[in-house]
């Protein structure tokens, strides 16, 4: 079973094709996406503010001269608050990123923006499994959802099916030196 997640599915796939020159310590810049499907609850936290908690998964690609290449498959925890007056959204997480052979590497994330729309921020790795094992890195994280699906359960609403895209841009990648 391949498990890779958005960003972590695109690292997994630019280590791969960047190995060699990782293997030399040489700080690579990538961009990469993944579609990614988002599921949670919502929870009314405030008078105008709801609090969004769930995960976000799906396969990762790593952008080159010849096209996307899937890396892998990424997943993120999300914890987003909402302003319902604003529609402005702030939130963080935590990504996994698993290539094919199991390598991993992980980080975490945070994004402001607006609801539907989608949100904005930094991704920084901090650390790795496998060939990944010792990786740092950042980049730009964009979030942006295409449809939604809410549906009313007893205890309140759920976000099922939101599909959309991450992306990470300028990812910097470098592995520790020996």
């Amino acid at each position: 079973m391949r498990m890779f997640n958005g960003p972590l599915a695109l690292c997994a796939s630019l280590l791969i094709a960047t190995a060699p020159a990782l293997a030399q310590d040489e700080p690579q810049v990538f961009n990469a996406f993944a579609i990614a499907v988002a599921n949670g609850a919502i929870v009314r936290s405030a008078e105008k503010q709801a609090t969004i908690a769930g995960t976000v998964a799906g396969p990762m690609f790593v952008e080159t001269d010849e096209g996307p290449i899937e890396a892998g498959r990424v997943t993120c925890s999300a914890m987003v608050k909402v302003d319902q007056g604003s529609r402005r959204v702030t939130g963080g997480g935590a990504c996994s990123f698993v290539a094919d052979d199991a390598a991993a590497a992980w980080g975490e994330w945070e994004c402001t923006g607006y609801l539907l729309l989608g949100c904005r921020g930094k991704l920084t790795l901090n650390g790795g499994s496998g060939r990944f094992a010792g990786v740092s890195g950042e980049s730009t994280m964009t979030w942006r959802p295409s449809a939604n699906v809410l549906k009313q359960q007893i205890d309140g609403p759920t976000i099922q099916n939101w599909t959309g895209v991450l992306s990470w841009r300028d990812f910097k990648l470098a592995k520790a030196k020996p």
